[in-house]
């Protein structure tokens, strides 16, 4: 092998490999971001069904109130017919 063969395959070895270090630096900036916006995401998601929850325990507390201010008002038999 001579020597004009010899540094081509140097400057070879050298391209191949400083691509291969921005590609890897590349793909760790973007799975530092990506793992960031899925955190913000769960974080939101959190929040959301937090709020959900709220609301839902809020209306099913006022249903019962409503149910039972209803049957506490109902005084009267259920089978009572005017006329009888």
């Amino acid at each position: 092998m001579g020597k004009a063969a010899k540094a081509h395959r140097a400057k070879v070895l050298k391209r191949n490999r400083d691509r291969q270090h921005v590609e890897n630096k590349m793909k760790k900036e973007w799975n530092a971001a990506f793992e960031e916006q899925m955190a913000k995401m769960k974080e939101q998601f959190a929040t959301m069904s937090g709020m959900t929850e709220s609301m839902n325990e809020l209306t099913t507390e006022t249903e019962e109130t409503v149910l039972n201010e209803v049957s506490e008002d109902t005084t009267e038999p259920i089978g009572s017919v005017q006329g009888e």
